[in-house]
């Protein structure tokens, strides 16, 4: 056998084609799939004539650290459906590291936690409080008192992902339902994530089909809404109103590094396609994974209960928490952790280029025309750095000794290095608030009869979700 990965382990046939490899992905099973080629071959592991995955912290390490010369593949172009020069993508699809930095460095203060909480954190907290007690008021209606909280977590999240980009939200919450601009966001990810596989089903939208030609044209009118209501919310700020892009702005006219509406309007639409169904998949999965452990609830209200109490001089009275309050608690902050372990909603794998002249990683030396790719599913699950991987254990967090060195640098639910998730702050805030209101409205809730180990299974499609599509609990 020859080749450039002639050295990596691997099952033969992926050495000659990526089709079992692209079957996967289009049929939700991709994460498992390499998972299980990890199993039995080892921590690096060929997936396709051109792909290798890594599962080793020191790999993990090796390619996403800071100044690799690692570079994001061209997957994240045609994923993100910019099909344009690196100036005009967004901030997650910039391959070029010098103009990734550059508008990194754009962006950065705006989204940091200082400034999140000082300028978001009430408006999320409100945003929170309400979804949970539209909640209550759909389980009111329910004859037997359930509801979807997967479905009412994703409009919280999609109303707190626009009121950030736009300066004002969907409303969806009040409406108790998607609007078509959040169907057709949805539905463009959904097309770009098949087209960055199988590309040449680009070809059809030349032929003329009205549905097939609507479809592919979507892409143009959510630009331009984007762009308008991107550019409408700077021009409307006062103090402190308007969108995250104000800020931004204001970021740019002192370096003198600016963003056009149409870039607003590509950075919003990310920021609410990563935003929304991530952060909300992850909320449903922890409300599941601790109803499905009843000590964990009884010790997680406990908590809650007195902690409030010490800060209210005795008495729990109402939720008055803030979220740095939240971050402190240690046992709730453990459950949002230990739920970013084995469901955070983007675990599948962060494909890179190894630099010019190719690079060793693992004692392998891997040219430039590879694409290397780490998937934090199995490094979450890696028996060598988790103890008891598969179980969802809430101690691994509050051991006196903390996390081994290893588990510290393969913990990534958000990506790393200089390209990990710049949402971050907002998505924490939006768990600990949606754990804790959650728990704390509605101390009796359990798991509907219907929501079980296999409706929460979960499906692969760049994120998980369960394959229900649904989470139904009983609050009352």
């Amino acid at each position: 056998m020859t080749g450039p990965l002639r050295k990596v382990p691997g099952p033969l046939y992926a050495r000659f084609t990526s089709l079992p490899l692209k079957w996967a992905t289009l049929t939700g099973r991709r994460i498992f799939f390499v998972d299980k080629l990890h199993r039995h071959y080892g921590d690096m592991v060929v997936i396709a004539p051109d792909q290798v995955n890594c599962n080793s912290p020191s790999m993990l390490r090796e390619i996403h650290r800071h100044g690799n010369g690692f570079r994001k593949t061209r997957w994240y172009v045609k994923f993100g459906g910019f099909p344009d020069v690196d100036e005009r993508q967004s901030v997650f699809t910039i391959l070029d590291t010098v103009i990734h930095a550059a508008r990194r460095k754009l962006m950065g203060r705006a989204f940091s936690k200082s400034e999140i909480r000082k300028h978001w954190e009430k408006a999320i907290k409100g945003k929170v409080d309400f979804a949970v007690k539209q909640m209550g008021a759909a389980a009111d209606i329910h004859p037997d008192g359930e509801v979807d909280v997967q479905k009412w977590w994703t409009l919280m999240t999609a109303d707190v992902s626009s009121m950030v980009s736009f300066g004002q939200p969907f409303d969806l919450l009040s409406m108790g339902e998607k609007n078509d601009y959040l169907r057709a966001v949805e539905a463009i990810s959904k097309v770009d994530g098949i087209l960055a596989e199988l590309p040449l089903l680009e070809l059809l939208k030349y032929v003329p089909i009205p549905a097939l030609q609507r479809l592919f044209s979507i892409h143009d009118s959510v630009g331009e809404f984007a762009a308008t209501t991107a550019s409408n919310s700077v021009k409307q700020a006062a103090g402190d109103t308007g969108s995250i892009f104000s800020r931004i702005l204001a970021e740019g006219e002192k370096s003198g590094n600016q963003l056009s509406d149409l870039m607003m309007g590509r950075e919003a639409r990310s920021l609410i396609i990563a935003g929304t169904d991530t952060t909300a998949i992850t909320l449903t999965y922890l409300v599941w994974a601790v109803l499905s452990q009843p000590q964990l609830h009884q010790d997680l209200l406990a908590e809650l209960h007195r902690e409030a109490a010490q800060a209210n001089g005795g008495s729990d009275g109402d939720f008055r928490f803030t979220d740095e309050q939240l971050e402190k608690l240690p046992l709730l902050t453990a459950t949002v952790q230990e739920c970013l372990r084995l469901y955070g909603a983007a675990p599948g794998g962060l494909p890179r280029n190894p630099p010019p002249g190719g690079a060793t990683v693992g004692g392998v030396y891997l040219p430039e025309s590879v694409i290397v790719s780490t998937q934090a599913w199995s490094l979450h699950r890696h028996p060598d750095i988790w103890e008891d991987p598969e179980k969802f254990d809430v101690s691994r967090w509050l051991s006196a000794s903390g996390l081994s060195e290893s588990a510290k640098i393969a913990f990534n639910p958000f990506g790393g290095g200089a390209r990990i998730c710049l949402g971050l702050h907002i998505a924490e805030i939006e768990l600990r608030y949606g754990a804790a209101m959650f728990f704390w409205r509605y101390p009796k809730a359990r798991l509907a009869p219907g929501t079980t180990a296999e409706s929460m299974a979960p499906e692969n499609f760049f994120i998980i979700a369960p394959k229900a599509h649904e989470c139904r609990v009983v609050l009352q």
